[in-house]
């Protein structure tokens, strides 16, 4: 599952970026122009080569910046990866809330936010040729995105709207988008953490947090209409660092944190009829994740910030199974989790100790962690997705170079 990318932990989810330099050179000549605002033409991406993309502006700046598309290959215990920047996204400090889904030719598709033009962007493609675009470019728009495909393979994508301090909607395919603002409270703000979910009967599922009344959120178009409502919240400050996910009986399952007890919570069911676990108390926990297995059973990965360490449960019914992944530092900001065919569960993670991109698998038996990325601060925002052959696909942020990145298992 694609999990929204999140603020750090203790750290205000409210952002705004402060500009640190005019531009990065990392070793290679595939250069990006950013001016704003207006729609950013299509543009295709093949590796190794260089090529000039992008235009727009944010405010009377203009910048450029260059960075290398070729690929390297790592070797790790948890297997080969090949790792190649996709985009640039701006050099202002701050998240990209990546989101990564794949298709029926298992080709990657990632949602994201661009920090200069304050925008939605879109890619589609692979290691060999990426194709980048401008989803929705008006005011600030697209933080906190996640995406998924249809049976259709028609893209969706629920997002924050700063300049609106809303939750919305897009849905379409490349150069063809529809918009839809979905929950713009009066006086209010609400978006943020949003997860969006795709059921058996292509109608979409949004887990988000209500910033203002500090409530877990659900909204669904199931009945051919949006509702939304509140799922918890009631005298709590719960819903962060929400993810979202449906089984094949269309019942809908929530990830998050009740932040006034310090606990992970899992709510299933559906519009107007919820049962809410405790999963792991007192957990001091963020950045959930959640994926379901075939029998719809919850396998949810966290951060616990008391002890630093990435964390994994599995279970349902008020019954879990929790244990630690990953104790060597701090590690597990930014997790997402995916399960291969046989229900083992495959986390990507930040390591904040030596600002690296992290790998986790379970074998049937016991966990193996990798390190795939450790060039620069590296391994924020990640999401994470498993083919149909079994392999990982990682998508990833580089804070120190200001770049979406994105590992492939060979």
């Amino acid at each position: 599952m694609a999990a929204a990318n999140l603020s750090a932990c203790g750290q205000s989810a409210q952002q705004t970026g402060a500009a640190i330099g005019t531009g990065v050179v990392i070793g290679g000549l595939f250069a990006v122009m950013v001016k704003n605002p207006g729609q950013v033409p299509t543009t295709t991406v093949p590796a190794t080569t260089s090529t000039t993309t992008t235009t727009g502006s944010s405010g009377s700046s203009t910048t450029t910046v260059t960075f290398s598309s070729t690929t390297i290959t790592v070797v790790t215990p948890g297997g080969t990866f090949v790792v190649q920047s996709v985009d640039h996204t701006g050099v202002y400090v701050g998240n990209i809330y990546a989101s990564l889904a794949l298709d029926n030719n298992d080709r990657a598709h990632i949602s994201y936010y661009h920090r200069i033009n304050e925008s939605l962007k879109y890619a589609v493609g692979s290691i060999d040729a990426w194709v980048v675009e401008t989803v929705y470019s008006s005011g600030d728009v697209g933080q906190y995105t996640s995406l998924a495909l249809d049976s259709k393979q028609k893209a969706h994508i629920s997002f924050y709207v700063p300049a609106l301090s809303a939750l919305a909607y897009a849905s379409g395919e490349s150069g063809s988008w529809q918009v839809t603002i979905i929950d713009d409270p009066a006086g209010g703000d609400a978006g943020y953490f949003s997860s969006l979910a795709i059921d058996p009967s292509d109608k979409v599922h949004i887990s988000y947090y209500d910033w203002t009344n500090s409530d877990l959120k659900y909204a669904t178009n199931r009945s051919g209409v949006w509702q939304t409502e509140t799922v918890d919240g009631a005298g709590i400050d719960a819903g962060k660092y929400c993810a979202i996910a449906v089984d094949s009986a269309g019942t809908v399952h929530i990830s998050y944190v009740d932040e006034t007890n310090r606990w992970i919570k899992h709510a299933y069911g559906s519009l107007g009829a919820w049962t809410i676990d405790t999963v792991d108390a007192p957990a001091e926990g963020c950045y959930t994740d959640i994926a379901l297995d075939a029998a719809g059973q919850a396998h949810i990965s966290y951060h616990d910030i008391l002890i630093k360490n990435l964390r994994y449960a599995w279970g349902g019914a008020g019954t879990y199974f929790k244990q630690t992944v990953d104790n060597s530092g701090d590690v597990g900001e930014y997790n997402s989790i995916a399960l291969d065919s046989g229900g083992n569960p495959r986390i990507s993670y930040y390591d904040a100790t030596n600002s690296a991109l992290k790998y986790a698998k379970f074998d049937g038996s016991s966990w193996i962690v990798s390190t795939i990325d450790s060039a620069g601060s590296v391994g924020q925002d990640t999401s994470i997705a498993v083919d149909s052959n079994g392999k990982v696909n990682i998508a990833y942020y580089s804070v120190g170079e200001f770049l979406l990145k994105y590992a492939r298992q060979l």
